[in-house]
């Protein structure tokens, strides 16, 4: 939150344009990169009993956060972003 204020009062001093973005489902697009089975969720037996192989997280994985992190850091740097040093979260472009 600190480094949130800090960048929220230099916006307009040094006259900055400032974006903000959220993404629903984030955690859902994670891309898994070990083997990850289950079994059938609850309402979804068709009697086979099999069991799936997930591609991709769940909301409640504890690798979720960290594959979505992973992803969006790639993205960003792809399009010329980077990252604070002192606060890895936050993503800057000149332009």
């Amino acid at each position: 939150m600190d480094s949130l204020h800090a960048i929220l009062a230099l916006v307009p001093i040094k006259k900055l344009k400032i974006q903000q973005l959220n993404i629903k489902g984030a955690y859902l697009n994670g891309i898994l990169k070990e083997a990850v089975y289950m079994k059938q969720p609850e309402g979804f037996e068709d009697g086979t009993n099999w069991v799936c192989c997930l591609i991709k997280t769940l909301y409640g994985f504890k690798q979720a956060d960290r594959e979505w992190n992973k992803q969006l850091h790639e993205k960003l740097e792809k399009h010329g972003y980077t990252h604070l040093i002192s606060n890895p979260y936050i993503y800057y472009i000149y332009s």
